[in-house]
């Protein structure tokens, strides 16, 4: 007994499995196995060191103060700042411009009704509270139902109207006032909801408080994520603070709750990488704000020196859906040569025309500006003489220019701005068939070639557009047969009435139609074959970049019976090839939604030369260039009152009525199903870029305004 019991003293008194004794602040020597280091302690592992981030390109969430949510007791739509444009969404804007009176900011109306459209958290009762200033009176409605009207005393007034039952999701609330009435902001108030920030005047119209996030008790961002991403801020401030991201599929996580930390702060995005969140940065108190805010990446490796090419091919395929080429979508049609030939360049996966019809996408192609800006919005209009039109700067820049192409329709809008040193329509010749027109190509760059000048081309083959032939051996791979009437072995526009009148009870005209269309890209793909081999065999292949778009789809029943293009802005009217090969561009891939706006600034880049301050588009080769590690775009398209969002997977398509619509362009390439139902982020995230995009159109410019989805420091709306 006696030895049993020493041998418990011993384990009690600090034998192997004994507990260590607590080690007092200050205590030196060795610590007990397991025990954690003190604070101070120099046997302390170090932090791990902050990861370098690259300097460029990042998200400046304080220059997108423009697209926070500001919630104080409720939503607070900032009516008399920039921040209005997310919930304006009427085709004609009802408002007018900020002015000051008594010393409170106002936006007037100019006309005597507006709406405002914006995600409610209210579910049953609430209160809509509107800071105006006028005379007369002022009428609120939710929805279809009238919530009152109120007398205005000339002075700055908070009136408050009773909803008794605002739904969750999507509302719209309409205001109407008299002309020149002045609105600071208006609240959707939930029933209950009350604010802890002390509040000697209106809530603040913008999130920035002295170059700094902050003044409201919630504020909140949607923003897609890139990867290998941080979120960087610095907080200060008395307090608690909370940091929540919340993805578009529900996954939410806390990056913060509790006191504030002092020195800069990141917390690392990775399980959101490529995700649409909703960033929510929450000061009950309004004690905290947050300086330096950015959404920044990992730094990489710069990119090789590129050299610039000296000759340009612009090959613009006339009426090329994007999902016929392999090297964009899985497809059944055959491209062997576009196909060996975008795997030694760069694919941009997402690109969008401008318009579905080709005057204006054109137009487009070769000015970098959208069509009310450089005039050919239909098929009437031409291009504003002012327009910077590629051919007349590369011209004047001392290159010869030549445009050799079978679409004067279209081409003809430009022609005279364009001024080319050469110009040919070989259709008038040779018909339809891209084959001689890619031989009049080579040599009008051989002529240019021969006077000791740099090049700049377009190609216009017009396959696969109307009418659609037989090839022998080619369309058969698609629809074997038969090939008789209304469509036979050349498919015209009356053949196109037939479909449209009969496809629903003779599903066998859609299987006709879509072979004889198949046919023609594969047919095309020979010719874009014969013009890189005629290039190496005149020794210019590796001193000339090939930039390979179209500028519309075409439509195969998707839409119903629809038929040809001009008749929407849904994915195959829209989204069309762009591929980029040479002038130093690596090969690779990216899904960054880009436009047709974008093609002329990124022509300009390839040659080495700057951007033309009136392109409203901007040069996609820091993309490339970047390995695709990009932050990523939203992109408009539009045609007459109609237009169409591009953003994340989805499109939002608007129609000339002001329907809109949401589709997963991933899950489903159709676009047949809408989805705002399930994905209500994503619904408003296209929605805040689409008020943007109406609001400010025809002064954007990319290189300096940022994208729809990115504000840049350099915008005028960062500096509101």
């Amino acid at each position: 007994m006696r030895a049993l019991a020493l041998v418990l003293l011993a384990a009690a008194c600090g034998g192997d499995n004994a507990a260590p004794e607590p080690r007092l602040p200050g205590d030196v020597g060795p610590r007990a196995p397991g025990e954690p280091p003190e604070p101070g302690d120099p046997a302390a592992p170090e932090p791990p060191p902050k990861p370098a981030l690259a300097a460029a390109p990042r998200i400046d969430l304080l220059a997108n103060r423009a697209r926070w949510h500001l919630h104080d007791r409720g939503l607070v739509i900032p009516v008399a700042s920039e921040g209005l444009r997310k919930y304006a969404l009427e085709y004609k804007s009802p408002w007018g411009d900020v002015r000051e009176a008594d010393g409170q900011r106002g936006r007037a109306m100019k006309a005597g009704k507006a709406t405002l459209t914006f995600p409610s958290d209210a579910d049953g009762a609430a209160q809509v509270i509107v800071r105006v200033r006028g005379s007369g009176k002022l009428t609120v409605n939710a929805g279809k139902k009238k919530l009152g009207a109120q007398a205005l005393d000339g002075t700055w007034q908070e009136l408050a109207f009773d909803a008794e039952a605002l739904a969750r999701g999507e509302t719209a609330v309409t205001i109407a006032a008299g002309k020149g009435t002045l609105i600071h902001s208006v609240e959707i108030v939930p029933a209950g909801g009350a604010s802890a920030c002390a509040r000697t005047s209106f809530p603040p119209l913008s999130p920035a408080i002295d170059g700094a996030l902050g003044g409201v008790p919630r504020m909140s961002l949607l923003v897609e994520i890139p990867a290998q991403a941080y979120l960087v801020m610095t907080p200060s401030g008395a307090g608690a603070a909370k940091l929540t991201v919340t993805s578009v599929d529900g996954v939410s996580r806390v990056l913060l709750d509790g006191p504030a930390p002092a020195g800069e702060q990141l917390w690392a995005l990775d399980d959101f990488a490529g995700a649409l969140v909703r960033l929510d940065v929450e000061s009950p108190s309004c004690g905290v704000t947050w300086s330096a805010p950015t959404i920044a990446v990992a730094e990489r490796p710069a990119p090789a020196a590129r050299t610039p090419a000296k000759h340009v091919v612009l090959l613009v395929i006339d009426t090329l859906r994007a999902d016929r080429l392999v090297s964009i979508r899985e497809t059944r049609v055959e491209t062997p040569r576009i196909t060996a030939a975008a795997a030694r360049g760069w694919v941009f996966r997402e690109n969008q025309s401008m318009a579905p019809s080709s005057p204006p996408s054109h137009a487009t192609i070769h000015t970098g500006q959208i069509p009310r800006v450089h005039g050919a919005t239909g098929d009437d209009e031409k291009v504003h003489e002012d327009a910077p039109v590629l051919a007349r700067l590369l011209g004047d820049a001392g290159f010869f220019t030549g445009f050799v192409g079978n679409n004067d329709f279209a081409m003809g809008k430009l022609e005279a701005v364009a001024a080319w040193d050469e110009a040919r329509t070989p259709y008038y010749q040779h018909g339809k068939d891209c084959a001689p027109l890619v031989a009049e190509a080579l040599e009008v760059i051989a002529r240019g070639h021969a006077a000791g000048e740099r090049i700049f081309l377009t190609a216009l083959p017009i396959e696969p557009h109307l009418p659609y032939r037989y090839f022998e051996g080619v369309t058969e791979k698609y629809y074997p047969g038969p090939f008789d009437k209304p469509l036979g072995k050349r498919v015209t526009s009356g053949g196109l009435g037939a479909v449209k009148k009969r496809g629903a009870k003779e599903p066998r005209l859609w299987e006709h139609l879509r072979g004889m269309y198949d046919g023609e890209v594969e047919h095309v793909d020979g010719c874009f074959g014969a013009l890189e081999d005629g290039l190496a065999t005149a020794g210019l292949a590796d001193d000339t970049a090939i930039v390979i778009t179209s500028d519309h789809g075409e439509g195969m029943g998707e839409r119903g019976s629809a038929t040809g293009h001009a008749y929407g802005l849904h994915g195959e009217l829209i989204h069309v090839p762009l591929i980029v090969l040479g002038g130093g561009v690596p090969s690779g891939e990216s899904e960054i939604v880009t436009s047709n706006a974008d093609i002329a600034p990124t022509i300009l880049d390839l040659l080495g030369l700057p951007p033309d301050p009136r392109m409203q588009g901007q040069s996609v080769l820091p993309i490339a260039l970047a390995g695709g590690a990009w932050p990523a775009r939203v992109i408009a398209s539009e045609y007459g009152r109609a237009f169409s969002i591009r953003g994340g997977r989805w499109r939002l398509v608007t129609e000339y009525d002001g329907t809109a619509t949401l589709h997963d362009v991933v899950a489903d390439p159709a676009e047949a199903v809408e989805v705002s139902a399930t994905t209500p982020m994503a619904r408003a995230y296209l929605r805040e870029a689409a008020g943007l995009y109406l609001a400010h159109r025809v002064a954007w410019r990319t290189a300096t305004w940022g994208t729809l989805n990115d504000i840049a420091a350099t915008s005028p709306l960062a500096a509101e």
